[in-house]
């Protein structure tokens, strides 16, 4: 057997040899050339030689990819030989005879190739690195490149020479335009659809402003309607607020889809003029944003749903300034593409992006008066004097620039700004209702007292908000970096690392995305083992006979097995070999011999607890750290809730070792004791059937096993007699006695039965010769 399985190994390695051999060649060639090719656009770049960066990009994107293509082909190889490696069996040792000189052969053949293809391995990942570093530099060359743009000085556009420059160029485009509207309107009557064509426009107008009033009426009447008749909270302001927006936003939406597509079915939309198409309909969009937003973030009409903490009259001078900046930025984005489509001068554009930033300078400076923005909660003035001293200054900054003839630096930061708030207003629209989401989540899940508890509120709000916040952060962060000129391409090849993972020296970082699937696939299964912890406590427990301490067991242990399944389960999402875990037990057990065993003891003991079930919730036991009644057991210490409400944490080790006394283990009968003495005069049959009254007469106290007197001793100073009897539930034991023993003393009262006080004589045997007896006052 074990002949053939050898030649049944070497055979295949021959054959798999002689396929991949000119593969190879070809391959390690493709991957020197890709090498030289690298090393050209290095030296190129160290030189300041690239002349055409687009093209040396794409050709480092493409030697990126063809690299990756060839490590894959690699590892797949590497893979295969192992495979065949292991295949042949472990080498022969130096007290083993050894192997044939066929098997040593191909033995020496495969670990030849192993090494080959390591080395190849290593030679693409090296060329895949360094045209990682050489597209970063590019990308790094371009925003530097875009910076210094920035900073270069004009002439001023309010200078009379590019004034005069730019009134003639914008008197070509309009001649440009009026030709080309002109052009279209000859040509659709040539073809004799020229009024058909007009009025199927008008028509797209009319339909576009029609559907504004009905959908705008519907999500109100739908959405924001509903939520407002809620208390209002900060989360809910912000979705009323995002609602409005909505409602305004959403016809401009559709209505802008059919004009759009309108024009391009009549032909008068070029592609030249579909950019400044669009522009207009990202403006109009945008307007409509802003008016929304603003209307349910100054809400003058609705004071209780207001977010600002401002009076209606500045809400709504805030709100025009507001919209003004918007205004102004769309047309300068529409001013912008028109005259790009119909070729103007630069001296017009300078003016359109000059005034554009002026006006939006002035409004942003308007917005930022201190009196516009008075505040009379002071943790917040603190926060809006800040913001409004930084738009001031950006304000004068950008107004300065315009007029001193830096209008791209102006532009840039206005048109920033602009784009910036609207992010900003989106994730936080976005951060509240993700939040109002979570809260209706827990609250539909959760039991009432956990509504109920404070605390626990506070902290899910608090941890849910900030899974929030870090996920819009995530994924706001690629369109800031693009916002702010880093190059679309490098954005791609971050967000690529951090998805897919990235290495350093010679290990690999996980990605973002294992990483978050990881924890998701954990909060899943955990939300799961919940889901379906409540359902057996709600479904079959609650309609079955187990005591409350067999159910916490089930559903504890429960708990657990989802927690194991749970942890495995990330850990493998994460791509982490289950296998080495033999590994870490044995590195866990070395350090369980030294400083863990403690708590690997009370882990045991509480798996003990919870399966033998000596004790389980709800039991009043005696331990010698106190006495009262399990609360929970958990999976280190048993916590005991003590008769006068505090807390006693056990380890579980000390329930196992020590003596416990469980006063409801197996039932919750227990057994009462009431003494009581009476004077020696007293009749005994009397205060024994006296006793059994009393004890009949109680309503706790079992009728079997039957109550009993039992006469305990002649006391020094009474007849002591013990009343024993027997409750169904042992917990009321205290309230009984103490009962019980206002029922005997009436009952003692009412038959005139003594209890007596102690009693003591005292016979003097002699006197002192000296002593006197004193005569009493008034007495001979």
């Amino acid at each position: 057997m074990r002949f053939l399985r050898t030649g049944l190994a070497a055979f295949f390695v021959a054959l798999a040899v002689i396929v991949s051999a000119a593969a190879q060649d070809d391959r390690s060639q493709a991957i020197e050339n890709a090498a030289n090719a690298v090393a050209e656009i290095r030296t190129a770049i160290n030189e300041d030689a690239v002349e055409e960066p687009g093209v040396v990009e794409q050709r480092l994107r493409d030697l990126r990819a063809a690299g990756r293509v060839q490590l894959s082909a690699i590892e797949r190889e590497l893979e295969a030989v192992r495979a065949q490696i292991d295949l042949l069996g472990p080498a022969p040792g130096e007290n083993e005879p050894p192997e044939s000189e066929i098997l040593a052969n191909e033995r020496s053949q495969l670990e030849a190739r192993r090494a080959r293809l390591a080395g190849e391995r290593t030679r693409v990942l090296a060329n895949i690195y360094e045209t990682n570093e050489l597209l970063a530099r590019l990308s790094g060359a371009q925003v530097g490149a875009l910076y210094r743009s920035l900073t270069e000085r004009e002439a001023s556009p309010l200078l009379p020479g590019q004034l005069g420059a730019a009134a003639q160029s914008a008197g070509d485009v309009a001649g440009r335009i009026e030709r080309y509207f002109t052009s279209w309107g000859e040509t659709r009557r040539g073809e004799g659809a020229y009024g058909r064509s007009v009025a199927i426009i008008i028509a797209a107008l009319l339909v576009s402003l029609m559907i504004f009033g009905p959908v705008s009426r519907w999500i109100a009447g739908t959405f924001s309607a509903a939520l407002e008749k809620r208390k209002p909270s900060p989360a809910r302001r912000v979705v009323v607020a995002g609602l409005k927006m909505a409602a305004r936003t959403a016809p401009g939406i559709i209505g802008g889809l059919i004009i759009i597509e309108t024009l391009r079915a009549q032909g008068i939309l070029t592609p030249a003029g579909e950019a400044a198409a669009h522009a207009f309909w990202i403006g109009v969009l945008s307007i409509l944003v802003v008016s929304g937003f603003t209307a349910g973030f100054f809400a003058p009409s609705l004071p209780a749903w207001r977010i600002a903490a401002i009076d209606a009259d500045r809400g709504r001078a805030a709100s025009r300034l507001a919209l003004a900046i918007v205004v102004v930025f769309s047309l300068d984005e529409l001013l912008s593409a028109i005259g790009v489509a119909a070729r103007a001068d630069a001296a017009l554009l300078q003016l359109v992006d000059a005034a554009a930033a002026i006006a939006i300078g002035v409004c942003l400076f308007l917005l930022s008066r201190s009196r516009l923005w008075r505040m009379d909660d002071k943790k917040s003035a603190g926060g809006w004097r800040l913001l409004r001293r930084a738009g001031r200054g950006l304000a004068i900054v950008i107004v300065g620039a315009a007029l001193a003839g830096y209008v791209p630096l102006a532009n840039f930061i206005a048109t920033r700004i602009v784009y910036l708030a609207l992010f900003i207003g989106l994730a936080w629209l976005m951060r509240a209702i993700l939040a109002e989401f979570a809260l209706a989540v827990r609250n539909r899940l959760a039991a009432q007292e956990d509504r109920e508890d404070q605390a626990g509120s506070a902290n899910y709000r608090f941890w849910s908000r900030l899974l929030i916040n870090t996920m819009l952060v995530i994924a706001l962060a690629p369109a800031v970096l693009v916002l702010f000129g880093v190059p679309g391409a490098m954005v791609r090849d971050l967000s690529t690392q951090a998805l897919f993972g990235f290495n350093i020296g010679g290990f690999h970082i996980p990605s973002v995305a294992k990483l978050l699937a990881a924890v998701l696939v954990f909060v899943v299964i955990m939300g799961a083992t919940t889901l379906i912890q409540r359902a057996i406590q709600r479904g079959p427990l609650a309609h079955s006979r187990a005591d409350a301490g067999v159910q916490n067991s089930l559903i504890t242990l429960l708990g657990y097995a989802g927690l194991i399944i749970a942890l495995f389960a990330s850990i493998s999402s994460l791509g982490f070999d289950l296998g080495n875990l033999a590994l870490i037990a044995g590195a866990l057990s070395v350090g369980i011999g030294f400083g863990l065993q403690s708590i690997v003891n009370n882990f045991v003991s509480g798996l003990i607890l919870l399966f033998e079930r000596p004790i389980k919730v709800g039991d009043w036991i005696v331990t010698s750290s106190g006495e009262g009644t399990v609360k929970r057991i958990s999976v280190r210490s048993t916590e005991i809730e003590t008769f006068d409400r505090s807390s006693i944490i056990v380890p579980n080790s000390e329930l196992i070792s020590s003596t416990v006394t469980n006063w409801t283990h197996k039932n919750r009968i227990g057994r009462i004791t009431v003494p009581v003495g009476v004077s020696y005069g007293s009749d005994p049959e009397k205060v024994k059937e006296i006793l059994l009254q009393c004890a009949h007469d109680h309503p706790l106290i079992v009728s079997y096993p039957e109550p009993f007197v039992t006469w305990m001793d002649f006391g020094a100073s009474s007849l002591d007699f013990e009343i024993r009897a027997f409750l169904a539930d042992i917990s009321q034991g205290l309230t009984v006695r103490t009962e019980l023993r206002f029922a005997i003393f009436k009952a003692f009262h009412e038959a005139g039965v003594e209890i007596p006080f102690p009693q003591q004589d005292i016979y003097v045997k002699s006197l002192p010769e000296s002593f006197t007896p004193k005569k009493e006052s008034g007495h001979a």
